[in-house]
């Protein structure tokens, strides 16, 4: 992929939902996006080309969508308390619905593992793992100590972490029992794994951080500094040495690996003017994109540089997905705005 971080991205294609945007993702091999709103509609979007709508607008919020990491399979749940899936085998088509998982209980979180098509689903303590193309249960726990806050599959797939109330237990893929916990004294409500899988940070309740080396899971860091509550974890890539960046309050905070490996040093970065609800990095390059209540979306380098500011509405964004590959941003506002940013040709 060709470095292209520091051109502007210029808004592409434009669309509207009903409700403000809960979701948006790209198909991880072609040029397809999929948003969701609070309307219960879920929309498909190709080559910047009119809205095709998936499933109809019907008063129960859509929280979760997400593809299968070969694209195959798009998944979406919520309020309903139905796992809704799509066939995506066929690029000339649109996705194909088959056959529905009721649950019957608001669906908090979706996360597919990265090789397989198996798809992990919590509503309220409840984790299952789905085998998707054989419509079976292949495992099902229940998180000990509260509700499910976020699911993470490690970059391998050999593990899944979940969090919740006191932490963060994570469970073998191989024989589906729990391998390690990470204890907090308050609740980890988001975490994510880096991308070589060597570091797992917990985002917690009391504004700290948790980071354990999963080479050597007795070395953990308890981190301060982050001046509001942590809405969001993201590792950028493409470093030499592992970067976290945090949305908390109006900042991002971007957490930087000494170079003995010993401490994390944490950079306060401002640029925007009210809460930053998202921030994502790039997959494949060392640039993040932020957004926040204030109407903005930042793009930022790793040295905590702002790049460019998109905007697009007067109302709050809500919503950001990269695409996998290229350099294509999705943005999604309070309004229910979609905008389709690019690299000009």
């Amino acid at each position: 992929m060709t470095d292209n971080s520091r051109s502007e991205l210029q808004l592409a294609w434009q669309g509207q939902l009903q409700d403000f945007v809960t979701g948006l993702v790209f198909a991880p091999s072609s040029c397809e996006l999929v948003a969701s709103s609070a309307a219960g509609e879920v929309v498909w979007i190709a080559e910047q080309s009119e809205i095709v709508v998936l499933q109809e607008a019907n008063g129960q919020s859509i929280d979760r969508i997400a593809f299968s990491a070969d694209g195959h399979w798009l998944a979406a749940g919520g309020q309903a308390g139905r796992l809704s899936i799509w066939n995506c085998q066929d690029a000339n088509i649109p996705p194909r619905t088959v056959a529905p998982v009721d649950v019957d209980r608001w669906i908090e979180q979706l996360a597919w593992h990265p090789t397989k098509p198996y798809l992990a689903v919590s509503y309220g303590s409840q984790v299952q793992i789905w085998d998707v193309p054989k419509s079976t249960e292949i495992a099902a726990w229940k998180f000990a100590k509260s509700s499910v806050f976020d699911l993470a599959w490690h970059p391998t797939g050999e593990y899944l972490a979940v969090a919740g109330y006191k932490g963060v237990e994570i469970w073998s893929l191989k024989d589906w029992i729990k391998t390690y916990s990470l204890n907090v004294d308050t609740a980890s409500l988001n975490i994510a794994w880096a991308s070589d899988g060597r570091y797992l940070a917990a985002g917690n309740l009391d504004r700290t951080l948790t980071i354990v080396d999963w080479d050597r899971p007795e070395d953990i860091w308890t981190l301060q500094g982050c001046p509001g509550k942590i809405r969001q974890l993201t590792w950028l890539v493409g470093k030499t040495t592992p970067i976290l960046a945090v949305a908390s309050g109006t900042t991002i905070v971007l957490w930087n690996l000494n170079s003995d490996a010993t401490m994390w040093e944490g950079q306060l970065v401002e640029g925007h003017q009210d809460i930053v609800t998202v921030a994502i990095a790039h997959p494949q390059l060392p640039i993040l994109a932020s957004a926040g209540a204030d109407g903005y979306t930042c793009i930022w380098s790793a040295q905590g540089e702002i790049e460019q500011i998109l905007t697009q509405s007067v109302s709050k964004f809500t919503s950001l997905s990269w695409h996998p590959d290229r350099l294509y941003l999705a943005t999604g506002s309070h309004t229910g705005e979609i905008g389709w940013w690019e690299i000009p040709a």
